[in-house]
């Protein structure tokens, strides 16, 4: 969704003669971001719990198909909070030689990006939760001075270990020291969720489709 300060968040869906009004506080989207890494739900439930999340007006949710639901998701992820295709992902790697390098973690480093925004803009997000508008979070995450640790933190990652010399020992064991002591490496990617969730489009495509071959187009959450 772009960001233009001529225009307020249109965070709504017209699903047939039926408006879906969101809140897309950056809180929601991150629960969201848990709910697809949780095994515990089936596919349907994730759909209904993702949804109400979002939902302003849950009562017309009772009123969707599961194919409107799905499709409402999909826009939500998609066109709203700004994930990506894998196929667009693969066609922007074609374009560009440069390594996807992940170079921080929502959840991982949620302490420091806590301690960021109330350092550089003095913002306490638990204060925010439910009323700080995802693309306004993300403005100020990706804005935050090089002072703050999240800055810090993200530097630190990015930063390539030079190769060994006679004077330059003990810069670079504690660089290293640094990149082991904030590493992602065992951390779920970005990538990894979008996998997941286009995955999971195309799970509840595919049983609704059977569904309906089956059993004359009825279906189950």
């Amino acid at each position: 969704m772009d960001f233009k300060l001529t225009e307020r968040f249109d965070d709504q869906i017209m699903i047939g003669e039926k408006i879906l009004y969101l809140n897309l506080s950056f809180d929601r989207v991150m629960r969201l971001f848990e709910l697809f890494k949780d095994d515990r739900f089936s596919e349907g439930q994730k759909l209904d719990i993702a949804l109400e999340m979002f939902a302003m007006n849950p009562e017309i949710l009772k009123l969707l198909e599961v194919e409107e639901k799905n499709a409402a998701l999909e826009s939500i992820v998609y066109d709203f909070i700004g994930l990506k295709k894998q196929d667009d992902d693969e066609e922007e790697q074609r374009d560009d030689d440069a390594p996807n390098k992940k170079l921080y973690d929502l959840d991982k480093d949620a302490a420091y990006i806590y301690a960021s925004f109330l350092y550089d803009y003095n913002l306490d997000l638990f204060e925010l939760q439910g009323t700080l508008h995802w693309n306004k979070f993300n403005a100020l995450l990706q804005n935050l001075s090089d002072k703050s640790k999240f800055k810090e933190v993200v530097s630190i990652r990015a930063a390539e270990v030079p190769k060994p010399t006679k004077h330059n020992k003990e810069e670079r064991d504690r660089l290293i020291k640094l990149k082991r002591l904030y590493s992602l490496e065992d951390e779920e990617t970005l990538e990894d969720l979008e996998t997941k969730l286009d995955t999971y489009f195309s799970m509840i495509a595919n049983s609704r489709k059977k569904g309906g071959e089956s059993n004359g187009g009825s279906g189950t959450n």
